[in-house]
């Protein structure tokens, strides 16, 4: 995780958040009083708030990881499933 001081942060917001959106890095800023604080791209919190969301159930992630090792060959077509 990258790392910056507020002050840095505040004077380059711009080029600090294109930075962050298209790396894909989170990038934590530090601040002399108060609590520290990270900034993360709208895609990046989407895709952790989704893991935070499947792994609520019991069982879901290996479920997706035995999923992934099948052979495409041996899977149900979507319309034979009973939604």
């Amino acid at each position: 995780m990258k790392e910056t001081t507020a002050n840095h942060f505040r004077e380059n917001l711009k080029s600090e958040v294109d930075r962050v959106v298209q790396s894909h890095e989170v990038l934590r800023v530090t601040r002399r009083r108060g609590g520290d604080f990270v900034v993360l791209s709208a895609d990046d919190w989407e895709a952790v708030a989704e893991t935070l969301y499947l792994n609520q159930f019991p069982g879901m992630v290996e479920s997706i990881e035995n999923a992934a090792a099948e052979p495409i060959e041996e899977g149900t077509p979507l319309q034979d499933l009973d939604w």
